[in-house]
Order: C-alpha cells, then sequence, then structure tokens
C-alpha cells in the first residue's frame, strides 16, 4: 500500500495529471507526469501516484490484481530511485492500465514502467524548460 501522502486521492489530480502533464506509452501501459511547483503546496511531498484500471482490463479479480502488482512496482521504484529527482518540484504520476498488461510478469512489468515513467519525466522536464 502505498502511503497517504503519496497518493493521488482527488479526480482533479488525476484529471490534471492526465491532462496537462507528458505522457509515454510502454506496453500494456500509459504513464502521465506532471511537475507541481513545491511553494504552491503546503505539505509537499517529492512525488504522489495515481493507477487507472478500467474494465476492460477485465473483471474485478484481474483489476485488483493489476492494481497491485502496479503498486508494488511504484514502491519498489521510488524506493530505489529509478526517477531522477527534480530540483524544487514535485512530480504526479498516473499510470493508465490497458488490457495487455495482464500478460506480463513482474520484471517485464518494471521495465515497462521505469521507462515510460522515465521518458515522460523527460519530457515534462524538456516542457518546463521552454516555458
Amino acid at each position: 500500500m502505498l502511503p497517504k501522502g503519496h497518493r493521488l486521492t482527488s479526480s482533479g489530480d488525476h484529471r490534471a495529471a492526465m491532462r496537462h502533464g507528458s505522457r509515454a506509452g510502454g506496453t500494456g501501459l500509459v504513464v502521465s507526469v506532471l511537475l507541481r511547483s513545491q511553494e504552491s503546496l503546503s505539505d509537499p511531498e517529492p512525488w504522489r501516484c495515481g493507477l487507472v484500471v478500467s474494465k476492460a482490463v477485465g473483471n474485478a479479480v484481474v483489476r485488483h490484481r493489476v492494481q497491485r502488482r502496479l503498486r508494488h512496482v511504484v514502491m519498489e521504484m521510488m524506493r530505489e530511485g529509478a526517477l531522477d529527482p527534480v530540483p524544487e518540484a514535485c512530480r504526479d504520476i498516473v499510470i493508465r492500465a490497458s488490457p495487455e498488461i495482464t500478460g506480463l510478469n513482474h520484471s517485464q512489468l518494471r521495465t515497462e514502467v521505469v521507462s515510460a515513467a522515465q521518458r515522460a519525466q523527460r519530457k515534462a522536464l524538456r516542457r518546463r524548460v521552454r516555458a
């Protein structure tokens, strides 16, 4: 389970990350990364994460299994520092799963999530520099 401070809990936060964040896809998933300034937050966390697993992925048992696997990968990724730190910014990450994700084993899933998140973060940093 992700700690409460590291979860995207409101639909507005999910929507903002998916609409205004930088996206990168992989097999069975799309990762959106939105960089936020720390000054605008009362309790800044270095990162927050949200998951979107629709009914297209499968029945409830399959969806919850996918969510558990994704949460585990995100915790590993953040614990190991797989994403480079962003100075003076926090990042919101939304992982949207598609039906192909059910065919991936743990190492494939981890590779896809990490590479897509890194690509999305690089895009977000380039976008931030231009702005």
